[in-house]
């Protein structure tokens, strides 16, 4: 009976991006056709960005103003508090 061996194989590497090697791809077409991938996904993550950007000062805007009317509320209502005080 013969035994077997097997050869150490790496484990695959899962989710992992590979760098493209535009020698292998063999064109400038296709080189031109990624490098405008990555431009259109820069661009997308860049209007992604202002976008968020955009929305936290809109919420941070109303957290503002709804503090501020809290404040005003309570203030004046201190300020009827003190004038019946006043006037016994």
């Amino acid at each position: 009976m013969t035994t077997l061996t097997r050869k150490a194989v790496a484990p695959k590497q899962v989710g992992r991006r590979t760098p493209t090697n535009f020698r292998q791809l063999g064109s400038t077409k296709m080189y031109s056709m990624h490098e405008a991938l990555a431009r259109d996904r820069m661009r997308e993550n860049e209007q992604r960005s202002r976008q968020s950007r955009v929305a936290r000062e809109l919420a941070a805007e109303r957290r503002w103003h709804r503090v501020s009317t809290h404040s005003r509320a309570a203030q004046e209502r201190h300020l009827r508090r003190l004038a019946r005080a006043a006037v016994r």
